[in-house]
């Protein structure tokens, strides 16, 4: 019955464009093919499309489960490099201002080969191309990455080098309401190609890694489809700011606080600063992030300054001397982290709140009144969601884990939860970011589970999280404790 009514409310019309375009870096050569022809080759970069092509077309459709959208023969092409030099290569998408459909309605999914995912994500998920400008397509919206890598040269001149074949499959959401009805969505397919070794990022680095290490590297299947680490001893370590810190994981739909959605690498400090309050205003505090005592010493105050000074420590404005002379940010630490927008959206109960709901409240809008939901800085701390979501499960299972509310993970019914969790440190309780927004000033913390204090219990401990900046590279280490991955701009 439901797909009925989603079929006789969504007839739509829907093309994609089958414009695949081909540039080198800096404009040296452009070339546009048009569905008549098959193969292009330009200077020493090959294209051929496959001729069961014509599946990207969706004419009058509707919105469908991953498992149909993936049925049918995909849209193919494969790429081949005829120079004599390793090729970096991007494969985007590009949507049109001209589309009547949002570009969050729309899933994708692309691979090589036979592998076909399971699942697809959406369109919005994808890594924005910072490099837009030169995608030469009219009226561009916005440029996605959905695919990346390098091709080994040819050994010889007018030789085959290293190839590449792709499969591409598009199609309408079945989350998709009746405001998708009767619009439009087109896009087109462009391959960039560099010519040059192209360093990757933090990010890419951690995402090559996630095929050989399932058992480390999973997906959360969120709308953002996040890259989480998971287990009790991942390979996470991470050396910054002349410390241990640890990969949360690779994180999509990142706004850099000036509304560019980026792919950021999520990392929190292995150890805690210290014992203090979250907040020390009044009796209790106060649990808006965007004034908080704490925040303030992160991002402005004396671990911002690397120096020493006074921190919160509980109630009516009561601070204790901290010392962050030698532990605070560096400079270096400094020039890698850029702002981001962090979501301050609460729960207004916390007993029967499983992991992914508390990822859907914390980028909610349920706070205490007057409280901002967003906040645009440099330093925060880690969310519940992000706690709950680094389990692998142990005996119990991850899926029970995370089908299971974090608060009842205390329970020994649940201890594989917790001791299959690397953020779980035992002894320990760790602020989140995250408000009890049913009063206005309880915060949820992280112990064994999830559960909430006052905001100026000075008895927990603070872990700094943060985003690295998009351009951060890794230049060494295999992310153990021994050999952490090194850091590099």
């Amino acid at each position: 019955m439901k797909l009925k009514y989603k079929i006789m409310m969504a007839i739509l019309v829907v093309a994609i464009g089958l414009c695949l375009m081909v540039y080198q870096s800096y404009a040296l050569w452009v070339v546009t093919l048009t569905g008549q022809e098959q193969i292009v080759e330009v200077g020493c970069f090959n294209i051929e499309f496959i001729e069961n092509s014509n599946s990207i077309a969706l004419n009058n459709t509707y919105p469908m489960s991953d498992e149909r959208g993936m049925s049918g023969e995909a849209y193919s092409f494969t790429i081949t490099n005829k120079c004599t030099v390793d090729s970096a290569y991007q494969v985007t998408l590009n949507t049109l201002t001209t589309n009547t459909m949002g570009d969050d309605k729309v899933k994708y999914v692309i691979y090589e080969g036979t592998s076909k995912p399971s699942t697809g994500s959406l369109v919005t998920s994808a890594s924005i191309n910072a490099d837009k400008a030169n995608i030469t397509v009219a009226n561009l919206k916005e440029s996605y990455i959905i695919a990346s890598g390098e091709l080994k040269g040819a050994e010889e001149e007018n030789g085959n080098g290293e190839s590449v074949t792709y499969n591409v499959y598009l199609w309408i959401d079945e989350n998709a309401g009746n405001e998708v009805e009767n619009t439009k969505f087109e896009a087109s397919i462009n391959i960039v190609n560099a010519s040059t070794r192209i360093e990757p990022t933090a990010a890419e680095t951690i995402l090559s890694l996630a095929e050989a290490n399932p058992d480390q590297l999973v997906y959360d299947g969120t709308a953002d489809n996040n890259l989480r680490y998971i287990g009790a001893t991942p390979n996470n370590y991470v050396r910054f700011n002349n410390e241990l810190w640890r990969i949360i994981g690779v994180f999509n739909n990142i706004d850099n606080g000036s509304s560019t959605k980026e792919t950021r690498l999520k990392i929190i400090r292995d150890e805690s600063i210290g014992r203090y309050s979250w907040d020390n205003k009044g009796d209790y505090g106060e649990n808006d992030w965007s004034t908080s005592a704490i925040q303030q010493v992160l991002n402005s105050g004396v671990y911002w300054n690397r120096t020493s000074g006074e921190c919160p420590y509980w109630s009516n404005g009561a601070t204790t001397t901290c010392d962050f002379s030698t532990t605070g940010l560096t400079e270096e630490a400094k020039s890698m982290i850029d702002n981001a927008a962090w979501n301050l959206g609460g729960s207004s109960t916390y007993n029967d709140v499983t992991t992914s709901m508390f990822y859907e409240r914390e980028r909610g809008t349920t706070v205490y009144t007057g409280r901002p939901t967003k906040w645009i800085g440099q330093i925060g701390l880690m969310y519940p969601s992000d706690y709950g979501y680094a389990t692998s499960g142990g005996s119990t299972g991850r899926d029970t884990c995370l089908a299971t509310e974090l608060y009842n993970w205390s329970s020994s019914s649940y201890s594989d939860c917790k001791n299959n969790d690397w953020l779980y440190k035992r002894g320990t309780t760790q602020w989140t970011l995250t408000p009890y927004s049913a009063y206005s000033n309880y915060v949820f913390r992280v112990g064994s589970g999830v559960s909430d204090n006052f905001a100026s219990d000075a008895a927990i401990a603070v872990s700094p999280a943060l985003y690295l900046s998009s351009n951060v590279k890794i230049s060494g280490g295999d992310g153990s404790e021994n050999s952490p991955f090194v850091l590099s701009l």
